[in-house]
């Protein structure tokens, strides 16, 4: 049975006590999440064969009759080494810790639990393994892209050849009461011709373990623009989740830091942050005078989560919520909802890929106050106007 909540991820509930399995549910319907529930390991074992959509975290009782919690996750990890499992416990040991470690397990949880432990249990557990799954991704990719056989050498090459040929588009974000540019913007280009494609060079970057060198790369990029900009306007920069690792993003010492009252970094919906240690991150970027923006909102599970989360200034519409909004009630009303909570929590909203007179209509009359997209202009080389 799937209880559908306001959807942070889909979490997979396994035990054979009907009302543990309530509890497990209310609560985690409560946090948000989307949560389905069976009856034991073998039933476990026949919803996961079966579902389509991709889960965020399996929790699961040890003492089931048939199939075990050890057994079953031992079963999930020889399926999919990225799914995190949870185990529940009454009766908790250091034997059963360990053991529960060996069989692929990612935490032991003792039984009885209050509702907050087992909330940021599985929000640990889910959001520690966004970053495996982001790299078997982005390997998934490169595989169809070059083959099985890719030379991680050459590759290497590439990337390195590629981040030496980086440059900066920009688009304007427009404030539609104005008219005016209210930002730009900062995409990554290259002439690298085999990762011209945005997303081919951060996937490179990814299977690489270098997206500290890509985040670098696009900083001092920005940081030598900044002169050149107009000086009324702000800077938004994509920040990958991997970057939130990297000491020189929060540093005053920092490649961008000294412009940082000018910049609004983007953090995709996408990615999400770990609940244990992302607000701490946050909150430097903030002492260091960033601006915070959710990306790509929307597009993902978190969209609640992250404006609980991060508590942003800014908040970016996905595109897939933008494009045919004129002849879609309910997109309307989803966008005019989110533009509602947002102005009483103190964020503004931009709306991206805006791309006809009518979706610009459509946006606006929802409530949003910033749009982006070709409508308007297309990323270029320097601070054009409109």
């Amino acid at each position: 049975m799937e209880r559908r909540g306001s959807h942070l991820g889909r979490v997979l509930v396994v035990d054979d006590d009907a009302a543990m399995r309530r509890l497990c549910s209310r609560i985690l319907v409560h946090e948000g999440w989307h949560v389905a529930t069976v009856n034991n390991g073998r039933e476990a074992v026949a919803y996961l064969a079966s579902e389509r959509e991709q889960l965020d975290c399996v929790l699961s009782d040890i003492q089931m009759p048939e199939l075990d919690g050890f057994a079953l996750a031992a079963a999930v990890h020889a399926d999919d080494a990225d799914l995190p499992v949870l185990l529940m416990t009454g009766d908790p040991s250091l034997d059963g810790a360990v053991k529960a470690m060996d069989s692929g397990a990612v935490s032991y949880i003792a039984k009885p639990f209050d509702q907050e432990q087992l909330a940021a249990a599985v929000a640990r557990a889910a959001r520690r393994h966004g970053t495996a799954r982001m790299r078997r991704r982005a390997e998934s990719v490169h595989r169809g892209l070059f083959g099985e056989t890719e030379d991680r050498d050459d590759l290497g090459r590439r990337l390195s050849a590629a981040l030496a040929q980086v440059w900066m588009a920009w688009q304007p974000i427009v404030d539609v009461s104005t008219g005016a540019i209210f930002a730009y913007e900062a995409l990554i280009r290259t002439e690298e011709p085999t990762l011209r494609r945005p997303d081919i060079l951060i996937g490179a970057a990814e299977r690489l373990g270098r997206i500290h060198d890509l985040g670098r790369t696009v900083r001092s990029a920005v940081a030598a623009a900044v002169a050149s900009a107009p000086p009324d306007v702000l800077l938004f920069v994509n920040v990958h989740g991997l970057e939130l690792t990297d000491e020189d993003l929060f540093t005053a010492s920092g490649i961008l830091s000294s412009h940082a009252s000018r910049v609004v970094l983007e953090i995709t919906e996408r990615t999400g942050l770990d609940p244990a240690v992302g607000p701490a991150r946050v909150a430097m970027l903030r002492k260091l005078g960033y601006r915070i923006a959710i990306d790509d909102l929307g597009a993902g599970y978190a969209a609640l989560g992250a404006l609980a989360t991060i508590e942003p200034e800014i908040v970016k519409l996905d595109m897939s919520l933008i494009r045919g909004i004129e002849e879609h009630p309910t997109k309307r009303r989803v966008v005019g909802a989110i533009a509602t909570l947002c102005r009483e929590l103190g964020s503004r909203v931009v709306a991206e890929g805006v791309e006809t007179l009518a979706e610009r209509d459509a946006v606006i009359d929802a409530g949003v106050e910033l749009i982006q997209g070709y409508l308007l202009a297309r990323p270029a080389r320097g601070f054009g106007a409109l």
